[in-house]
């Protein structure tokens, strides 16, 4: 490909190329599901989870659109759509949501005694001021650990159950009597819960982001004549990206065999979201050295949009 398809640059953080894209949510959720009923969660902490879940969910957007349409019970209850009958004619039907989200929340706290600190404190001095006997002093301590465990459930109006949440998380702090302040338990119950939501807000939506990607600078492979040319591509990098990857794909015929340029030249492609293009040049730097962290990282980008590009063409059909 010719090197004018690498245009429009903005300058990004030194030595990184700048992408943007929408990366695929972690579970393949069907295209299909779109008007989400949040039902009411059950257990102690089923409302906080429910109430954050919602707020976040409702609150991603893709490309300005909102990814999935909420609804509550009582909203749902007796709406209705119209739709067009066969003979033309108008009529109106319930709105039956797409799934059902649905679970139970609930906390446990523990409050134990554990092993106390020690310490030693100077009990006699000489004339010095030197410390010449010592005692040692047991502090009582404690320790608060607070449990949350989930059960969440994503069910399709078929009653097919589409995704499960339920791995538990814990968090544990040490106190002892004569700190200043003891744990929250609420502190700590609002930090699990934001892990809780997080998870489940990646595994169920898709991410639309910028990154700012380091590029490889490695030249001990690339012919000695050709060395200056590729620092100063990666030199570049630091105010026009143009010009760097056109002088990272003009080294390309001299230098086919490398592994830094190949992830660079793929790089630049992924920024330009020619993403099979970059693909490929990952998965040949790849098989020029297997398991290397860059171009296995490239790849597994660039497979995250193209699945999210598939998820995306494929929701609007409905």
């Amino acid at each position: 490909m010719a090197c004018g398809v690498f245009l429009s640059a903005t300058a990004a953080n030194a030595e990184t190329i700048q992408t943007r894209g929408v990366y695929a949510a972690e579970t393949d959720i069907p295209a299909d599901i779109q008007l989400v009923l949040v039902d009411r969660f059950g257990g102690d902490l089923g409302r906080d989870v429910e109430l954050a879940l919602t707020d976040v969910l409702g609150g991603v957007f893709i490309r300005g659109e909102p990814y999935y349409d909420l609804i509550t019970p009582n909203a749902l209850r007796g709406a209705q759509v119209e739709v067009e009958g066969q003979d033309g004619t108008i009529i109106k039907r319930p709105l039956v949501a797409d799934a059902d989200l649905r679970g139970t929340v609930r906390s446990e706290e523990i409050d134990r005694r554990v092993d106390p600190r020690i310490e030693r404190e100077c009990v006699a001095r000489d004339e010095d001021g030197k410390c010449t006997e010592r005692r040692e002093i047991r502090i009582r301590c404690r320790e608060l650990t607070v449990r949350i465990e989930p059960r969440i459930f994503l069910t399709a109006v078929d009653g097919e159950q589409i995704y499960s949440h339920s791995t538990p998380r814990a968090q544990s702090e040490r106190y002892c009597e004569d700190d200043r302040s003891v744990p929250s338990s609420l502190a700590m119950a609002n930090a699990l819960i934001d892990q809780i939501v997080s998870t489940i807000r990646s595994d169920l939506a898709p991410v639309d982001s910028v990154r700012n990607i380091r590029v490889m600078e490695r030249r001990r492979e690339i012919r000695r004549e050709d060395r200056d040319a590729f620092r100063d591509a990666v030199r570049a990098t630091e105010s026009d990206v143009v010009a760097a990857c056109t002088g990272f794909l003009a080294l390309e015929a001299a230098n086919p065999d490398n592994v830094s340029l190949l992830f660079n030249i793929g790089l630049c492609y992924e920024r330009t979201d020619d993403l099979l293009d970059a693909a490929s040049y990952y998965r040949n730097a790849l098989a020029l050295d297997p398991g290397r962290d860059y171009p296995t990282r490239g790849l597994r980008r660039v497979n995250s949009r193209l699945r999210a590009e598939a998820n995306l063409a494929e929701r609007e059909n409905y």
